[in-house]
């Protein structure tokens, strides 16, 4: 996994939605982030998201706190009262791209990131 930090925040000026989940997910598979899609952008990111991940040989699922997983992005409420996206590996965060790296409050749930059969 590489490290990428968080180019737009929740609160930007020009009203764009964060993008911490694009920021994740090129982290968790090292692609560089001009080959991830700015999912949250979209009302269907969920099915963007998949779409992309089946090009990359991954699957996605939406999972409870607690699942075991080697690859995920955690989601839950971060201290900016925003829900934000981190990356998981073996259940704990292991990046955070918002610049203060502060995580979250605590998982609401994850999206494992499987390969796929």
């Amino acid at each position: 996994m590489h490290q990428v930090t968080q180019t737009i925040l929740h609160d930007d000026a020009a009203g764009r939605t964060g993008n911490c989940l694009q920021e994740a997910i090129a982290s968790a598979l090292e692609l560089p982030l001009g080959q991830v899609p700015h999912f949250a952008e979209h009302e269907d990111w969920d099915d963007r998201l998949a779409a992309f991940l089946r090009q990359h040989d991954r699957t996605v699922r939406h999972r409870p706190v607690g699942t075991p997983c080697a690859l995920a992005i955690g989601v839950g409420p971060s201290a900016r009262g925003v829900l934000h996206s981190v990356v998981l590996v073996d259940g704990a965060i292991a990046w955070d791209p918002h610049p203060s790296r502060a995580g979250l409050l605590r998982l609401v749930y994850i999206l494992t990131l499987d390969r796929s059969p």
